[in-house]
């Protein structure tokens, strides 16, 4: 059997190659889930099983997961007990940030899952989820683009509500993809960056970031931003990957105006995917522009990052020196 990571702790128990878990979970919905440490972390894949629920509680929810961390952070492909027909069961994707439940997409009708056994699976490249239910009698196929940048994860089953459940057969498998960003000129041993900072923002805070700007320049740290370089008639995913190829840093501009900025997530994610991977020839940089925590304005993907906090004038001006320091 694999090694599993389970949370809460003795909330599954491996037996042979059957996983069983009962027990309440942690939270509002009494979230408990088993990760496959041996499969490792990973950005792209398909998780699949078959799950038998014992149908002892008034709510009973299960299914599988991708993209998990010990934070209680993942995205879900489950079924659960409908609100107005107990005897069915809607199927939902989900996404979990630190134990609270973002409900992304669902089947627009329940569906029955004779004896409560089926099989599940989950398909997730870079954005795009596959789930598929298959039960005794008929499949159901749900696909959706989640909003969310992906970020890499362990996979592994989850059950909600103190659900008891029986899984077998569970698989795990990695999807390899390659970085969105094109390869650097293989003849270069070592990459340069004429650029010191690309800087990623929602145009919302532009006024903060043009203070930002003025602090750079007095600094004499070289950057590259949109409104500088972007001019009427260029083309504009042409100019972006041009600034992200020069530059050696992606400082993204943190605030709760970020998160609705899908540019943003498209200009930092493709240095993220190289950062993952080994390649470190470029680094993603936080900073808070509001000196907030609030979880709201941090993307999951960044939010273990050390960041830099503009409100904070030691601590910025320690940014800023270590930028003028890295650019020589």
């Amino acid at each position: 059997m694999s090694n599993w990571q389970i949370f809460p702790k003795k909330a599954w128990s491996p037996i042979g190659k059957v996983l069983s878990g009962f027990g309440n979970g942690e939270g509002v919905y009494k979230t408990a889930y088993a990760i496959n440490a041996d499969a490792g972390s990973f950005l792209n894949g398909r998780v699949s099983a078959y799950i038998r629920i014992a149908g002892n509680r008034p709510i009973n929810g299960a299914g599988v997961i991708c993209r998990a961390n010990k934070m209680y952070s993942f995205v879900a492909f489950h079924v659960v007990t409908d609100d107005n027909s107990p005897d069915l069961y809607s199927v939902r994707l989900v996404a979990l940030k630190y134990g609270k439940i973002q409900s992304l997409v669902g089947l627009k009708h329940p569906i029955s899952i004779p004896n409560r056994q089926f099989h599940i699976s989950l398909q997730f490249f870079s954005g795009e989820m596959i789930g598929e239910v298959v039960t005794e009698t008929e499949t159901h196929t749900l696909t959706y683009l989640v909003p969310e940048l992906p970020f890499p994860g362990n996979c592994g089953v989850v059950r909600f509500y103190g659900s008891s459940v029986t899984v077998q057969k569970i698989q795990v498998e990695e999807i390899k993809m390659k970085p969105i960003l094109p390869e650097e000129d293989k003849e270069s041993e070592q990459p340069t960056h004429p650029i010191s900072v690309f800087l990623s923002h929602s145009s919302a805070d532009k006024k903060t970031v043009l203070k930002v700007i003025e602090a750079f320049k007095n600094a004499n740290i070289s950057y590259w931003v949109d409104h500088e370089q972007i001019k009427f008639g260029d083309g504009i995913v042409a100019k972006i990957e041009e600034g992200l190829q020069k530059s050696k840093y992606v400082v993204v501009c943190l605030s709760e105006k970020l998160i609705t900025s899908g540019w943003c997530r498209a200009e930092y994610g493709a240095i993220l995917y190289r950062e993952f991977s080994g390649d470190t020839s470029r680094r993603v940089i936080p900073l808070s522009l509001d000196g907030s925590n609030n979880s709201n304005g941090i993307p999951l993907l960044l939010s273990d990052k050390l960041r830099a906090d503009f409100t904070n004038q030691n601590n910025f001006s320690e940014f800023i020196q270590f930028l003028h320091e890295s650019s020589k």
